[in-house]
């Protein structure tokens, strides 16, 4: 049987860390941890645990994404498991995972999202498909890779089903202040990105993203289902499109090209708000038929009125 090679790309000193590791040292001929910056009490609990070495690495990579190309040579095997440092691997998708190695490329493997200390499965936050094992030479992530891109894929692949048992147990954001901070960490990373690749960015993009996220993620995607962890994770959603523009302007030194008019601005994002918050109401039949008249005259006005 083919072996595997583990790799995770870690820094700081995440609570789940050594339980993910543990849950794939049955699965895995050998762990190899880069070091962004892990810390030293993390580092002394990991080289407990056997097949395990740790390598260092260049410290301040905005994402993971970036370097995973590159930390491949690392790897003695041509099969490779990646995990975060909050990712547990359960039994039933590792028994999957052996049980067809040699006749895939690749793995779509779905993760199950816990945040605020409930399982997310709607907001499309499920089921959250993650490349996360793959031969070497069939899964490409370019040096520069998007924040938001998918690397490159050839080969055959397996979309791994949908099925809670076969997912990726995510401990994903813990409380607010993580959210927040993470937010702003990959906002920041993208506004650079932008900026260096010489890609204009401008107010009107951050309206009509942030209005296409909420909308997208609590209406069409049903996350009024998750309740109020689906309302807040949608509004936080939405701003993040406006955090990557104030990142951009920053960068620029404040100096950005204003084509849009910033005194229509808050009127068209309020206005496109409505209009598709009233479309979603009424397409889910979420409200009472009555209300559902009200909104398409609403939105018949609203559209009159441009």
């Amino acid at each position: 049987m083919a072996k595997i090679s583990a790799i995770s790309i870690m820094r700081g000193h995440n609570a789940h860390a050594v339980d993910a590791v543990l849950a794939i040292v049955d699965l895995s001929d050998e762990i190899i941890i880069i070091d962004t910056g892990v810390e030293d009490s993390l580092k002394a609990l990991l080289l407990k645990i056997d097949k395990l070495k740790i390598i260092s690495y260049k410290k301040n990579i905005p994402f993971a994404e970036l370097v995973r190309e590159d930390v491949k040579k690392y790897a003695k095997n041509d099969y490779i498991l990646f995990f975060d440092h909050d990712e547990i691997f359960t039994p039933s998708l590792k028994k999957l995972i052996l049980s067809t190695l040699g006749n895939y490329d690749y793995y779509l493997i779905p993760r199950k999202n816990i945040i605020f200390g409930q399982w997310v499965n709607h907001s499309r936050w499920w089921p959250d498909y993650q490349i996360r094992f793959l031969k070497k030479k069939a899964v490409y992530w370019a040096p520069d890779i998007d924040i938001h891109k998918q690397p490159t894929l050839k080969g055959k692949g397996l979309t791994v089903d949908a099925i809670e048992n076969l997912a990726i147990l995510h401990y994903n954001y813990e409380n607010i202040d993580d959210f927040i901070s993470k937010a702003a960490h990959y906002a920041k990373a993208e506004a650079i990105q932008l900026y260096e690749k010489k890609q204009n960015f401008k107010l009107s993009d951050a309206i009509n993203k942030s209005i296409s996220e909420f909308v997208g993620r609590f209406y069409m995607s049903e996350g009024y289902k998750d309740k109020t962890h689906g309302l807040v994770l949608s509004f936080f959603q939405m701003i993040y499109f406006f955090f990557v523009y104030f990142y951009y302007w920053e960068l620029s030194k404040y100096k950005i090209d204003n084509s849009d008019d910033v005194v229509e601005a808050p009127r068209q994002f309020f206005k496109s708000g409505l209009n598709n918050v009233n479309y979603w109401l009424v397409a889910k039949k979420i409200i009472p038929s009555g209300r559902r008249i009200l909104y398409r005259i609403e939105n018949k006005f609203i559209s009159f009125f441009k």
